[in-house]
């Protein structure tokens, strides 16, 4: 039986070779989903947002110029903890060649597509205190999943055309304080309260699923999925 992960797009990047145009549009959805916890990053080493976002993209670039993954092992798993550790190598590559770098030459950038970070908020998790930068990676990469599979929600209510009622329904997945009562949603809605509860229900659910769903799309296994959902928790509780 084959098994629902073989075709997910880190396992196709993974095992693609030369210029297999599928691998690298995985490729280039993967990084553009990874540019926040990637500057975010950056910037926990201590560099302005411009010199992380402009680092950011240097990164993203070396990636993208095809070939890089072609010598991952097919055991290594979660595409986070490998971009994590690609990220970290090219840093140390950076630093390696600073002297040569000061003597003038430019990297050239290639686009990222961040539309969706830079034109909507997105799910906001206060956080005070200053993280490691392996640790602020990892929230901001748990923080942009829940983002694109809330997203992912919207765009489904919107063709079941629940859009209205998933507009008011959404504050009770996000834990925001200052959602309306379910009282009055039921009264705009037409509903019970009864009815308006059960909906937040199927809905944590279906949101549950889908955060499942993007994170199986980056790991080669129910188990590893398992395992990243709980990273992801956790990295959220930091």
């Amino acid at each position: 039986m084959n098994s629902p992960f073989q075709a997910t797009r880190w396992t196709l990047i993974a095992r693609s070779r030369g210029g297999d145009t599928s691998a690298k549009a995985a490729l280039s959805d993967l990084c553009a989903a990874y540019y926040a916890p990637v500057v975010a990053f950056l910037r926990s080493e201590g560099r302005t947002d411009d010199a992380a976002r402009d680092l950011a993209h240097g990164f993203f670039a070396r990636l993208l110029e095809g070939g890089k993954l072609e010598q991952a092992e097919q055991g290594r798993g979660r595409f986070r903890s490998y971009l994590l550790g690609a990220l970290k190598h090219f840093l140390s590559d950076q630093r390696d060649r600073s002297t040569a770098a000061k003597r003038g030459g430019g990297a050239e950038h290639t686009p990222i597509d961040n539309t969706s970070e830079s034109s909507s908020p997105g799910l906001q998790i206060q956080d005070d205190k200053m993280s490691a930068p392996d640790a602020a990676f990892d929230r901001q990469w748990a923080i942009s999943l829940l983002d694109s599979a809330l997203r992912d929600l919207d765009a489904e209510m919107m063709t079941e055309g629940k859009q209205r009622a998933f507009e008011l329904l959404k504050p009770w997945l996000t834990g925001d304080p200052e959602a309306e009562s379910q009282a009055n949603i039921a009264k705009e809605l037409g509903m019970s309260v009864d009815a308006v509860k059960q909906s937040v229900l199927r809905l944590r659910k279906r949101f549950r699923a889908l955060v499942k769903k993007r994170i199986a799309d980056t790991v080669e296994g129910s188990a590893q999925a398992d395992e990243e959902f709980q990273h992801l928790m956790s990295a959220l509780r930091r």
